[in-house]
């Protein structure tokens, strides 16, 4: 994980006249180098090992990075890049896999120099080279910006999956660009609520986010400024579906092994770095699989761990209190002892839970519905504690492979044509959506970054999805058979089911929840909110709950930025 920003001056923006042209970009070029500084030091969390910049001749262009080394670990992978004949510039925050293929075929194609042995450098290159279609080129997440000075082009472009973030807006005649929201401060942006995004939950499922007038590069999208000029947005990838009307003809094992070659592929490049990589293992189907599959590549010789002679696996997992409801430490454990790896875990009680929430938020930018990313902020602070820097995940197979209940209601929405074979007969589909709707209605009524180190999801590996889109569903519940096939529990634990009434968490929320600060977001009715709390942690209300937390989190992000109050 590194952190980015960019600053460009639009063209047509007035500019204060000078008679001396060179003092007056000296000027400009030092005012920006300070606001690069100051931006890059509001995000130090993400790079720690090395801080870096380029700025324009006229001052009106400038890219900065931190940077936290994985690959290439020397001043060559020093950030921004510079082409060798010193026209295109760029920064990158993220991983990109197989680059060791790349450069020798760039070598050979173009004979460019190389600087050093990062993988992110290859971006130059297969620009260079290609131009901007370079960027379907390219494997692994990645939020990156490029300028060509001789066409003056401008490019940025997200992964695939949106796994690195990378946010924009124009503010003063400026187009700013940075992995966090916090960047901008120094260059006088006065972030403001966008209301209309928050209720209509925009900032999560579009390039909206909860700030008027930011937006972000959706994944697999671009973004260019011509001439310093005319912005655009187009699309380089989106995911590929079946025809569900065509008749599968693979069968079980056909689609076992095509997920098991992809994720063996998908683990492999990412267990590929000059520093130690760990695993985040909790009690869950997909981190347990991806713990499993890198121990036997390690133990086949299939890859080494780099940055030590040690060539144990380490896990991180999280501990909760017994009886919380939410704890897969003992199932984790289970797993790590099955494997013969090691396992390290943090407890984390709800006083823990209570003292992160705030600096979580704060990290994190934007609302979430449950507390898991409390704990994976925590998390975090124990995998840099550990020595180590870059952690592989599961995140994002329950959204690929249909992990959660709420997806089983459109998985029964109309007869699988393309698995006629299936187990599930129309009468039994139909009785299940009617069980399945009223259970969810039901449930309704009464009841995501990290912050320090690299945190690498191979179940978003671009090939992984466009396979899994095509396995069909041989069972109705999936459980018992992952059970028989891996001996693993199906868990999708997220959230506290006990928060007792007058304990850290209570405190901690009636503390931020008050009239004041209600009061002060502008678009929140304190007279229909005021007894929230109370009829949260005393009633034990999910929905209360949720709101709470929700409400809490809004207000967390008022006082940390310093918003107005939204106007009506």
């Amino acid at each position: 994980m590194c952190g980015i920003t960019v600053a460009i001056k639009l063209a047509g923006r007035s500019r204060r006249a000078s008679a001396d042209t060179t003092t007056h970009n000296v000027n400009l070029s030092a005012n920006l180098e300070s606001q690069l500084a100051s931006s890059l030091d509001a995000i130090k969390h993400r790079g720690p090992d090395s801080h870096g910049s380029w700025i324009s001749p006229d001052g009106n262009i400038g890219f900065a990075s931190c940077r936290l080394a994985i690959n290439g670990l020397g001043p060559g992978g020093q950030q921004p890049f510079t082409s060798p004949d010193g026209s295109i510039h760029a920064v990158v925050n993220g991983e990109l896999y197989d680059h060791h293929r790349i450069r020798e075929e760039m070598t050979q194609l173009s004979g460019y120099q190389f600087q050093g042995g990062s993988d992110s450098e290859i971006v130059v290159a297969l620009y260079e080279y290609y131009g901007i279609s370079f960027v379907s080129m390219l494997r692994g997440e990645f939020a990156l910006c490029i300028y060509d000075s001789k066409t003056q082009l401008f490019l940025a472009a997200r992964d695939r999956s949106g796994i690195k973030p990378l946010f924009w807006t124009v503010h003063d005649g400026t187009l700013l660009m940075t992995s966090e929201a916090k960047a901008l401060l120094p260059f006088g942006w006065q972030p403001e609520w966008d209301v209309r995004s928050i209720i209509e939950i925009g900032w999560l499922t579009e390039e909206r986010t909860i700030f008027k007038g930011l937006r972000k590069i959706r994944p697999g999208h671009y973004l260019t400024c011509l001439s310093l000029d005319h912005i655009s947005e187009g699309q380089y990838w989106d995911h590929e579906y079946p025809d569900k009307n065509v008749r599968e003809t693979r069968n079980e094992e056909d689609m076992i092994e095509g997920v098991r070659a992809k994720m063996l592929d998908a683990v492999r490049v990412r267990l590929q770095a000059d520093v130690p990589v760990g695993i985040h293992l909790s009690g869950g189907i997909d981190s347990s699989v991806i713990a499993g599959m890198a121990k036997h590549l390690l133990d086949n010789g299939e890859v080494r761990l780099g940055g030590s002679e040690d060539q144990r696996l380490r896990c991180l997992g999280i501990a909760f209190d017994e009886g919380s409801g939410y704890d897969e430490s003992g199932i984790a454990q289970n797993t790590a002892n099955f494997l013969g790896v090691d396992f390290h875990k943090l407890h984390m009680n709800e006083s823990e839970l209570a003292a992160n929430f705030e600096e979580a938020v704060w990290f994190d930018e934007q609302p979430h519905f449950e507390l898991g990313f409390v704990g994976k902020h925590a998390l975090s602070k124990l995998t840099r504690d550990s020595g180590l820097k870059t952690i592989i995940s599961g995140q994002g197979s329950d959204e690929i492979f249909g992990g959660y209940d709420v997806f089983l209601r459109d998985f029964l929405r109309e007869p699988d044509l393309a698995w006629p074979n299936s187990n599930l007969d129309e009468s039994t589909r139909l009785q299940k959506l009617q069980e399945t709707t009223m259970a969810m209605a039901t449930a309704n009524g009464s009841v995501t970054k990290t912050s320090h180190g690299k945190q690498i999801p191979p179940h978003l590996s671009s090939q992984i999805p466009s396979f899994a889109y095509g396995v069909t569903a041989p069972h109705l519940s999936p459980s018992p058979w992952v059970i028989q096939q891996f001996g693993l529990l199906a868990s999708t634990l997220h959230s506290p089911n006990n928060l007792p009434a007058r304990r850290p968490m209570h405190r901690l929320m009636a503390r931020l929840i008050t009239q004041s600060s209600v009061e002060n977001l502008g678009f929140i009715d304190w007279e229909k909110t005021k007894g929230l709390v109370e009829t949260a942690f005393q009633s034990q209300d999910r929905v209360a709950m949720t709101a709470v937390f929700g409400l809490a989190q809004l207000v967390v992000l008022a006082q940390r930025f310093g918003m107005p109050r939204a106007k009506r």
